[in-house]
């Protein structure tokens, strides 16, 4: 990969679409169609990161609504080297079941099966989905 410069300006068209130059695209490898996650962080910044098939998953955690269950799940995230680009928890039914949801960087993860069967082991854990992106 070449080098890139520290800034570019762009600008927004009618249709709020932005077009990124050419050797920003070739420099992280960001080809037609692919997915991207953009986050703000609540001063006019954007965040864009992109999905790279193979290095990214959804994960949605269906566990007990009670002290320290999200702890223990995201324990097991940590514990495998799991980059978290984005999530979001709720409660479902107070007391009882809630939902955790997020988008992963797997790329240091070796194995999502053992993952999974981790994830599936915790006492707190009612449902598991995890799809590579």
């Amino acid at each position: 990969m070449g080098t890139i410069k520290n800034f570019n300006v762009v600008k927004l068209d009618k249709k709020g679409r932005i077009i990124l130059p050419f050797h920003v695209r070739d420099y992280l490898g960001l080809k037609e169609g692919m997915e991207m996650l953009i986050s703000n962080n609540e001063k006019n910044e954007l965040k864009i990161f992109p999905l790279f098939t193979g290095k990214t998953a959804d994960i949605k955690v269906m566990i007990e609504d009670k002290l320290g269950s999200l702890n223990k799940l995201l324990d097991v995230i940590e514990k495998n080297k799991i980059h978290i680009l984005m999530s979001t928890s709720k409660t479902i039914e107070k007391g009882s079941l809630a939902e955790w949801s997020a988008i992963v960087d797997i790329s240091s993860l070796r194995d999502i099966k053992k993952l999974e069967n981790e994830l599936k082991s915790l006492d707190i854990t009612k449902k598991i989905w995890i799809e590579k992106k």
